[in-house]
Parts: structure tokens; sequence; C-alpha cells
């Protein structure tokens, strides 16, 4: 009799180290794609997941206070922010390239800001590096798109995916469709969540090595 019962302790058990609520980047049109394959994934190892969407730097307050289990990907960088322990996948969600962004016929240095997410640290970590460009921070790429078309300023810091989708969806003021000005980082994106949970990132990197999510699907 104690045979028949084991299919349902093993799933009870597997239930049990399953994380609740992540957080993910608001109005970034990567994360939203990422979000709706990860959110696939967890369904398929037993573990519904809630996302609560919210700008990059308020992402690394919810984690450390506990208000979120997880965070959909960052950069390993990041992790120099969480004052929670953390446990981070043991293959990446994906790989992707970021830039910085300009207007066309823009030179690579210029007086006028640059535009970033606050909160993103590749982004900041650029931004540090080149202390005498000065700088106009957002919420969100969306934000960060308005103000561009706005004329606010000239370049911006991004995903390349993220614009190139923008300019496909005509998100751009026509004739001020940005180009890639400067290769600023290509590195690979991780899912994070809190030290409890290694059990079940266990179980997901191990689904994420099998079945590499994004390479596979051609959803990026």
């Amino acid at each position: 009799m104690l045979a028949g019962f084991l299919p349902g302790l093993v799933h009870a058990q597997q239930a049990s180290d399953c994380p609740k609520q992540l957080g993910s980047v608001s109005n970034d049109r990567l994360a939203t794609v990422v979000t709706k394959v990860m959110t696939d994934i967890y369904e398929k190892l037993g573990c519904p997941i809630r996302v609560e969407t919210m700008p990059g730097q308020r992402g690394f307050i919810a984690f450390n206070e506990g208000q979120v289990d997880g965070e959909m990907f960052r950069f390993p960088v990041a992790a120099q922010y969480y004052s929670r322990a953390f446990v981070q996948s043991e293959v990446p969600l994906l790989e992707i390239s970021n830039s910085l962004w300009a207007a066309p016929g823009s030179k690579l240095h210029s007086d006028g800001p640059t535009g970033y997410v606050i909160g993103l640290a590749w982004q900041e970590q650029y931004l540090a590096n080149t202390p005498d460009e000065t700088k106009s921070g957002h919420r969100d790429v969306d934000d960060v798109i308005s103000h561009y078309n706005m004329g606010t300023f000239d370049r911006f810091l991004a995903e390349d995916e993220t614009i190139r989708l923008a300019i496909a969806n005509g998100a751009f003021a026509k004739g001020q469709e940005p180009v890639q000005l400067e290769a600023v980082k290509v590195g690979a994106l991780y899912h994070f969540l809190g030290a409890e949970f290694t059990p079940f990132m266990n179980r997901l990197s191990q689904y994420l090595a099998d079945h590499p999510p994004f390479e596979r699907s051609g959803a990026m």
C-alpha cells in the first residue's frame, strides 16, 4: 500500500520547494518574452508562479526584503546588489548583446546626456566607467525611448534585441530610428532565487540544460 502513495509524496515534496513569486523588469520587451517562456517551464516543473513587474532598482529591494522569491533574470554582476543569500541557475537562460544606441549621424562622444534605465547593473557600470559622460536616468526602456523621441538625449544604453523589436514596431519617430554606436557587452543572463530554493533551482537548471528554451524555439 505504501508504494502506491510514493508518487504523490514525491510530488508533494517537490511542490514544497516551489518559489511562489518572482520579480521581473517592467515595460521591457525582452522580459515579456522571457517571462512567458519561464512561466511555462515553472508549470511543467509543478510550480505555478506569479510574476510581479517593477523597475530594475525596485527589483533588488523587493528581493532583498523577501517580497519576491527571486528575479527572472540578471547579469551575474548584478548579484553584488543582493544582501540576501541567493542561488544562481547553473546554466544561463540566454545570451544577449547590449549597445550604446544613438541618433543617425551621432559621434561616439557627446556633451549631451546618455539615457539609461535606473537599476540595470550593466548600464550603471558602463556609466561609472565613463565619468565624463552626463546621464539621464529613467524607470524603464519605454521611458528611455519616449525621452529619446522628445529629444532629451540623442543616445542611450539598451539591450539590442529590445531596440530592434522597437524599431520594427514603429516605436521611434520616423527618420530618427537609432543605430548602434558602440557594442558595450555580450553576456549571459541567469535566473536568481533565494538560497532556500536551491533544491528547486537544481531541478530548474537540469531542465534548462536538457531543454534550452530560447535556443530551441527561436523566441529571441
